[in-house]
């Protein structure tokens, strides 16, 4: 599952690593693309983090219910709410956790923000069977995980910089044999000593073993992308790999 006590840590941090409104009307733009053709009305968003994707979902006319294992992002979400004027019920849960209420109660499941990647290989395999549940007959899921086969044939160490007024926040990957290590870590440019490091284990799944759990879970049709530009992925030189398929 999420590592809770990491994503408590740097949530400070989250939405200053990037532009709010401007990612919001990017994503809006994306989900009314693909639901451009569907009769989606409900949908979970898990692994909500701050309430991006829940945000824009909401924008676009949608009912969201967005989870998160972690308390202090599921804070910030429902501030970013409130600041937005959106009504979007969010729970402190983790995808196992998430009560047997919501069986059969979404149209369209959704995740992004590599939640997946902080899933072993069996949670993951419980994850998409649970999802399974969540959804309605009929119903989409639409996820999101990054391209661990470029990352990993080019050794991707560093994977993200932000320069803020009184920081420098430094993303990068540690690899293991078969797992990698996710570090974040902030620099006080006055005072090293206030800096801050926080790290968490990560599962660099691909996409032939994401297939094949899917399948057993019982989605089919799984079209893969490989960015929100819906390009065809490539293993090869694509950033993210986003699947959409249906229960």
């Amino acid at each position: 599952m999420k590592n809770e006590n990491f994503y408590n840590a740097i949530s400070p941090f989250y939405d200053s690593m990037i532009s709010f409104e401007k990612s919001i009307g990017k994503r809006k733009a994306f989900y009314e693309k693909v639901f451009a053709k569907g009769n989606i009305t409900t949908v979970a968003d898990l692994g909500c983090g701050s309430g991006l994707d829940s945000l824009a979902l909401a924008g676009i006319g949608l009912k969201v219910t967005g989870f998160d294992p972690s308390a202090e992002m599921i804070k910030l979400a429902k501030k970013n709410a409130g600041n937005a004027k959106t009504k979007i019920n969010f729970y402190r849960k983790g995808i196992l956790e998430i009560p047997d209420k919501f069986k059969n109660q979404f149209d369209c499941v959704v995740s992004f923000g590599n939640t997946f990647a902080n899933l072993n290989k069996n949670d993951l395999t419980k994850a998409f069977r649970k999802i399974s549940h969540l959804l309605k007959p009929g119903g989409l899921f639409l996820f999101q995980i990054l391209n661990y086969s470029r990352i990993e044939k080019q050794e991707e160490t560093v994977i993200g910089f932000t320069d803020k007024e009184d920081s420098f926040i430094v993303r990068f990957n540690e690899f293991l044999k078969d797992e990698m290590i996710f570090h974040f870590l902030s620099v006080n440019k006055k005072t090293v000593s206030a800096s801050s490091h926080y790290s968490t284990k990560i599962y660099p799944h691909k996409q032939k073993f994401v297939s094949a759990l899917l399948r057993q879970a019982g989605f089919s049709h799984a079209k893969y992308y490989g960015s929100l530009a819906l390009e065809k992925f490539n293993p090869n030189n694509s950033k993210d790999l986003l699947v959409l398929t249906k229960k």
